[in-house]
């Protein structure tokens, strides 16, 4: 399995927060660990005097579990000036305080993730709390996502934790939307576009209502634009309960299952999934929605705000719409109702409703930036050339200075006021600084305008750069001035 770049630094509670398309609570506590999983947890220790000389440490809060996190630069390759300025872009999207300290002081911690991905840009992220409960997904954050290694601590002694992969080749990149039509299946009847089935290949995408999105979406595609791993159910379904007897309530239960089977959720939440379900799955028996946690159930009963991971026009998505509730649905209001109701049926109580935050964490945080004045060596030079930190780039904007931060596709990247886009295909290498406004760079392709030059830029007037290494990874967002 190979896990998207743009996911990189939404660690470690990303992996709970919006595992496959939105369960949103961590695991419980399960049995001690398997021999395939982490060896016997011992303290983290602190680096040998051999190690390399820290440029120093990043203090920030993670944006998902409101815990202490430390990120440790001690890499040949950084300086104080790019830690710092790595740091003050934040680690998770939310700005730390960065200071010329040799150690990070985490207390209490889950463990730690080093990581050396072979450019000298070494570091290491102190992963703090006390609940073992989070254990795995923070170890499965740290070598999945980041290619690190997990060094678990005491408060994860005893929980099951994720096999150790530290390949930082699993990595890969956003896969831009697609959508393909195909001939119906043998048996089903012809598709509804030119007798062609039509899919976006996209997590918020479905396929025609009655049909599995596995037959005719490409969900290698979507594990680019999500997080996926399995994942124990929330709880199993229960063997005897009266809602075996309840023919209203089977119904209902028997409809929002198909139409999660014709959206790509059913890609991590059902049997298809290549290594099981990522926590609930729609192939748990009738009672299915059992597998679900609270949070989730409120997240699909539209009560906490899933809209910054993008969404399309229902009448580009076969008449699914997930603007209201994390999953599409052709019905949107008795989606919604079913939901609420199991909220109700579960006595869910309003103030643990109102204290749900909306799903998203650095993507809000991304959403709701507000840019300042860019810094030396970023912006237009007196060249004419976009300049930037931080290394290649896949996606660059020239934006006009009142317009929204980009987000997500198919509707959200693209913000109004976009003067200018260029981006780089997934399987093309990307660019680097130094881009002359208006020119594209080999191997990019012009988005925005479309077929035609963009304006020039108005001597002394201010513009948004925004540049970004992957979706959601921006490697500068600030303001120029032209000459």
């Amino acid at each position: 399995m190979r896990f998207p770049n743009w996911l990189l630094p939404l660690i470690p509670v990303l992996c709970m927060t919006i595992s496959g398309c939105g369960d949103s609570d961590p695991a419980p506590p399960v049995a001690s660990p398997t021999p395939s999983a982490m060896p016997t947890p011992e303290p983290t220790p602190e680096p040998t005097p051999e190690s390399p000389a820290a440029a120093g440490i990043c203090n920030y809060t993670n944006p998902f579990s409101g815990a202490f996190e430390c990120k440790k630069y001690e890499g040949e390759g950084w300086t104080t000036a790019a830690a710092e300025e790595d740091c003050a872009q934040g680690p998770l999207g939310n700005p730390g305080t960065w200071f010329a300290d040799p150690a990070c002081d985490v207390n209490p911690i889950l463990g730690s993730c080093p990581v050396s991905l072979g450019d000298g840009m070494d570091f290491v992220i102190r992963i703090g709390g006390d609940q073992g409960r989070d254990c795995a997904a923070s170890a499965h954050a740290c070598t999945a996502f980041i290619g690190g290694t997990f060094l678990a601590a005491q408060n994860c002694a005893g929980y099951d934790l994720p096999p150790m992969s530290t390949d930082p080749g699993q990595s890969t990149t956003f896969q831009w939307p697609t959508k393909t039509c195909v001939d119906a299946l043998p048996g089903e009847p012809e598709g509804a576009t030119d007798g062609k089935v039509c899919t976006w290949n996209l997590i918020s995408g479905s396929t025609e209502e009655g049909r599995r999105y596995v037959d005719y979406g490409d969900c290698n595609i979507i594990y680019t634009n999500r997080p996926y791993y399995p994942l124990v159910p929330w709880e199993t379904p229960p063997e005897e309960d009266p809602r075996y007897e309840d023919a209203e309530w089977l119904a209902e239960a028997g409809w929002v299952k198909s139409q999660v089977r014709s959206s790509a959720c059913v890609c991590c939440h059902s049997d298809d999934a290549p290594s099981g379900p990522a926590r609930w799955s729609v192939d748990m028996g009738p009672l299915w929605t059992d597998s679900m946690s609270d949070e989730a159930i409120a997240l699909f009963a539209g009560i906490t705000d899933s809209s910054v991971l993008g969404a399309f026009d229902p009448a580009d998505n076969n008449g699914f719409d997930r603007r209201n509730s994390a999953l599409p649905s052709t019905d949107p209001e008795r989606m919604l109702d079913f939901f609420r109701g199991e909220l109700t049926r579960r006595n869910v109580t309003d103030e643990y409703l109102a204290g749900l935050p909306d799903v998203g964490g650095p993507l809000i945080l991304q959403r709701d930036y507000e840019p300042e004045a860019c810094g030396n060596g970023v912006g237009l030079d007196a060249s004419g050339n976009l300049d930037w930190n931080g290394g290649p780039a896949r996606y660059l904007y020239v934006l006009e200075t009142d317009t929204g931060s980009p987000g997500l596709p198919p509707n959200m990247d693209i913000p109004d006021g976009t003067l200018w886009r260029v981006d780089v295909s997934f399987d093309v290498d990307p660019f680097e600084s130094g881009v002359g406004f208006g020119e594209i760079p080999d191997g990019a392709f012009q988005r925005v305008p479309e077929g035609d030059a963009p304006d020039g830029l108005i001597s002394g007037e201010t513009y948004y750069l925004y540049v970004l290494k992957d979706v959601a990874l921006p490697l500068a967002r600030c303001l120029f001035q032209a000459p």
